[in-house]
């Protein structure tokens, strides 16, 4: 699975205002953030569907989904336009 593909698929619905950055963004380090974004989010939603989920737990990984989150807004803010393909 390509899991920063899922991820760039995955952020963009989340943050429609930035749709079209998140598209054309194409740098090493905001594609490691969208592949992170993706298995956190894979993994909290996993952790969502178990018979006894550990609220505990999926509150970590909600955390961890918008910090990416907030992470991958403040790169794009920061990104220089010869960054964007």
């Amino acid at each position: 699975m390509d899991f920063e593909k899922v991820g760039r698929g995955r952020m963009m619905m989340r943050l429609p205002r930035h749709r079209k950055q998140i598209s054309d963004a194409n740098f090493r380090a905001i594609n490691d953030l969208l592949e992170a974004y993706d298995l956190a989010a894979v993994k909290r939603d996993e952790l969502r569907e178990q018979l006894t989920p550990d609220p505990v737990i999926i509150k970590e990984h909600e955390v961890l989904c918008q910090k990416l989150e907030d992470d991958i807004i403040k790169m794009l803010a920061s990104v220089s336009p010869r960054m964007v393909r």
